[in-house]
């Protein structure tokens, strides 16, 4: 019974250590900084930490920060047919990884 009890236990502080924390900013204007929602979270399993890069043709309009599920990352997509707005998805795998990044990766 003890050995049952500290075998769940390990298991629960493994899964606990394995929470991948990033920041968090809604809107990061290139050269201003977070205008909306500067934070830090907990991602969900199987998602990771993430820049996403939004742009209207080559002129990058902001970025966001945050947690994202593990199949966005590397992908560009359209917010529609019409439009020339895409987002492209950039992703790690470290605490706050997602902190710092060049201007116009």
């Amino acid at each position: 019974m003890k050995l049952l009890f500290v075998g769940l236990a390990f298991v629960l502080c493994v899964g606990v250590v394995e929470a991948l924390q990033c920041k968090v900013c809604k809107y990061k204007i290139p050269y201003f900084g977070c205008y909306v929602g500067a934070n830090e979270t907990t991602c969900e399993r199987r998602e990771k930490c993430a820049i996403i890069k939004t742009s209207l043709g080559k002129m990058t309009l902001y970025y966001q920060q945050g947690c994202t599920s593990a199949l966005n990352c590397g992908r560009e997509r359209a917010s529609d047919a019409e439009s020339r707005l895409t987002s492209r998805y950039s992703c790690c795998e470290t605490d706050l990884c997602n902190e710092e990044w060049d201007e116009d990766p």
